[in-house]
């Protein structure tokens, strides 16, 4: 599997990390299988090659994924994805807020899910997938991806609130703030700020939070994958090891040491700074 990752235009910095295309092959013989952990992004996501994929959330198959686009969003389940053929994904990457603030889309109806693309994010959807699949370079597609961000940011103007503030804290600072100090950054009332960062974020902040410091358990262990857990626990935020332990079977519904007996590359590049 390779993963490479593409610079985005500076005009796009509050709005968009990055792109990023993944390629892999695998037969029906012998099928690959990703997880997928509860995460903080939010991707638009053009499937393109011969792919054959099935999501399987919460332990029930929702759908197979031929050629399109669907909304990688802000997660809170493991989800698995079985893949056959060769497959090709392409990517665009967005700040915590990013996608609503180009396409007004309320993002609490895309957590959890797997919903296409629709609504005032239609065309572009459209117009995304049908551009990436003809493009025959990489370069191409990151191309075609920046000119359509570019001209919808033209139409809309957006400006930045509180609560693009409070969203990228929380990620940067890998989950380890308060509620009071939230709160106090906003300057709004508890009601105001859930409401709005459910509808900019797509969770509650508490539980984006409670996202964020769970990856930074897997930021760490890639810098120093001989951590002892006691010390990753306490580093993260936890009270101890045992509560570490319980948020990973919260978030993945297994121990660290039975998840990382099939870690796969597809789920760190979820956490890959």
């Amino acid at each position: 599997m390779e993963l490479q990752k593409f610079a985005a235009a500076p005009a796009l910095a509050d709005y968009v990390e990055h792109y990023w295309v993944m390629e892999d092959e695998a037969t029906p013989e012998a099928p690959v299988m990703h997880a997928v952990l509860p995460a903080t992004i939010q991707s638009a996501i053009v499937v393109f090659g011969e792919p054959y994929q099935t999501i399987t959330f919460d332990g029930r198959e929702i759908r197979d994924i031929h050629q399109g686009l669907v909304l990688g969003r802000v997660t809170t389940k493991r989800l698995y994805l079985r893949q056959t053929g060769r497959v090709g994904v392409f990517g665009v990457r967005f700040c915590p807020t990013g996608f609503y603030n180009l396409f007004g889309v309320p993002m609490q109806h895309a957590t959890d899910t797997t919903l296409e693309l629709d609504s005032a994010a239609g065309q572009f959807g459209r117009e995304l997938t049908r551009r990436v699949m003809e493009a025959d370079s990489h370069a191409a597609r990151v191309q075609v991806a920046e000119e359509l961000l570019l001209r919808q940011l033209s139409k809309v103007h957006p400006r930045l609130d509180a609560i693009d503030f409070v969203a990228s804290s929380i990620v940067r600072q890998n989950g380890l703030v308060s509620m009071d100090g939230l709160l106090h950054t906003a300057n709004l009332g508890v009601r105001q700020l859930e409401r709005r960062f459910l509808a900019k974020v797509g969770t509650s902040p508490k539980l984006y939070a409670q996202i964020a410091r769970f990856g930074h358990v897997f930021k760490l262990l890639k810098n120093e994958p001989r951590a002892e857990w006691v010390d990753v626990a306490y580093r993260c935020g936890y009270y101890d090891q045992a509560h570490l332990i319980r948020e990973f079977r919260r978030f993945t519904g297994e121990t660290p040491v039975a998840y990382f007996s099939h870690y796969d590359a597809f789920a760190k590049f979820f956490w890959a700074r």
